[in-house]
């Protein structure tokens, strides 16, 4: 088996192949979603690309921020889009891409890992919870426009891993920006 490179690659360093390996590899993981775009609602600040002889076979988008909890403020990475090109699935890629996540939150200091997911299996096997009550406000994005303030119990997609010894807090989650 070929070894696979997990690499960090900064949104604008992106390149217009490895940007068009994404666009397909998008499309095949979340049909009818990403309509040839790199990025659902935003591009993330950066990417872990899983490279498989310079070819993108797995990535996930990172975006770093503040949240605050019901008036606390709490320092994330957030993931964003995880996906594993459909033959290459079974091969632990997103664990590695999970864990080279991880590796860059805690040496940034982060407090959590956070995501949203609809199959929670993956997350759940990595040491993510999910939050419930995850009473959420956020900024809706519709066609490339923001759109208006959104609140909603995320509880049935929102997962968090704690890095430090602090708990996830209490109260409403303001992502402060678009959810990812």
């Amino acid at each position: 088996m070929r070894t696979i490179e997990i690499v960090a690659i900064p949104e604008y360093a992106i390149s217009a192949e490895e940007c068009s390996q994404l666009e397909i590899l998008l499309d095949q993981c979340f049909p009818n979603t990403f309509a040839g775009r790199t990025y659902f609602k935003q591009l993330p600040h950066f990417r872990l690309l899983a490279l498989d002889e310079g070819s993108v076979v797995a990535q996930v988008g990172i975006d770093a921020r503040v949240v605050t909890v019901g008036g606390t403020t709490v320092s994330i990475l957030g993931l964003i889009d995880t996906a594993v090109h459909p033959a290459r699935r079974g091969q632990r890629i997103a664990t590695r891409l999970l864990a080279e996540a991880e590796r860059i939150a805690r040496a940034g200091q982060r407090d959590f890992l956070v995501l949203m997911a609809d199959r929670h299996d993956l997350y759940l096997k990595a040491g993510y919870h999910r939050v419930q009550p995850a009473p959420t406000k956020w900024l809706a994005i519709e066609d490339r426009q923001s759109a208006e303030l959104m609140t909603r119990d995320l509880s049935d997609c929102f997962m968090a891993k704690p890095l430090t010894e602090k708990g996830w807090p209490a109260g409403t989650i303001d992502m402060l920006g678009y959810v990812f």
